[in-house]
């Protein structure tokens, strides 16, 4: 079965005729990066994303590092398991050297603590999953990450699909990060309903990490963006720090108390751009895990 066969027969649409002669939100995500080859339309769009908001690749860069702490921090924690929803495409490492930072895979950040670890790769868009896929059959690890082709908002069903194929198992935590991923849906209830879902199944001492778009820390630059992706034909919704927060109910921040939701660079202390504005991150970012039940 190929991957479009797959996606029809998990409800997903095929990709358009037109998909390379229109811009892609997750190939424009890995433009700011330095990836080259991007299309026409994306390098287009970019530009005007550029135009409403010329921090847009240091947003996506302090995102980027925040992934990378924050799975640290769940795998020193002693989680094994990880599904990273919303994965986008891998990012090439750097030629002739440099920074190889950003060129770490989330299974290369858990796998340093648990070899064995499990880790899925979660997306809804072909491309992406065709190449993690690709990418992944060269990985030379103890237990190769799995990539899968699903829709968040139909997120029991990739539940349990990952459940029979034996890619998770529900006798130990589970840390599900969702970086950058909701967004992208542009139906509030959809978003509060996947994510309720989640946390209901996900057992005890389960961790959810988010991190979300958000208009509150820079209003004005924000809705120029959000204009310039409706103008696109691209859903893009930011939320306020009031419904980031409700995502994760009654679960506790991943350092003890309430749930922490802050501007994306000033979650983690070690973020090598903790000291930028606020404006900057464009996004908060939290982190919770799952009480075990009193008894």
């Amino acid at each position: 079965m190929n991957l479009v066969q797959e996606g029809l027969a998990l409800g997903i649409p095929a990709p358009r005729a037109d998909v390379h002669q229109r811009p892609s939100a997750a190939r424009i995500y890995r433009m700011w990066f330095g990836t080259e080859g991007a299309l026409p339309a994306d390098q287009d769009l970019a530009r005007n994303i550029l135009n409403a908001f010329p921090r847009e690749p240091a947003a996506a860069k302090i995102n980027r590092v925040h992934h990378l702490l924050i799975t640290e921090a769940l795998a020193a924690r002693g989680i094994s398991q990880v599904v990273d929803i919303g994965c986008g495409y891998p990012l090439p490492r750097p030629q002739g050297g440099g920074d190889l930072l950003f060129a770490q895979n989330t299974h290369d950040v858990v796998q340093q603590h648990w070899r064995s670890a499990n880790v899925v790769y979660v997306d809804v868009d072909h491309d992406v999953i065709a190449e993690r896929r690709n990418s992944l059959d060269q990985a030379t690890t103890a237990t190769r990450p799995k990539a899968v082709l699903a829709d968040v908002t139909n997120i029991s069903r990739l539940l349990e699909r990952l459940e029979e194929a034996e890619h998770l198992s529900r006798d130990r935590p589970v840390a599900v990060l969702l970086h950058d991923v909701l967004p992208w849906i542009a139906d509030d209830a959809r978003v509060q309903d996947a994510v309720a879902y989640l946390r209901t199944w996900l057992p005890p001492g389960s961790a959810l990490s988010i991190t979300h778009s958000t208009a509150d820390l820079s209003p004005t630059w924000v809705e120029r963006v959000q204009q310039v992706y409706a103008d696109a034909d691209i859903p893009f919704r930011p939320r306020g720090r009031g419904a980031i927060s409700d995502l994760f109910g009654d679960w506790e921040d991943l350092y003890g108390g309430q749930v922490r939701v802050v501007p994306t660079a000033r979650h983690q202390i070690a973020h090598q751009f903790a000291a930028v504005p606020d404006y900057v991150s464009a996004a908060y970012a939290g982190a919770a895990v799952k009480p075990h039940p009193t008894s």
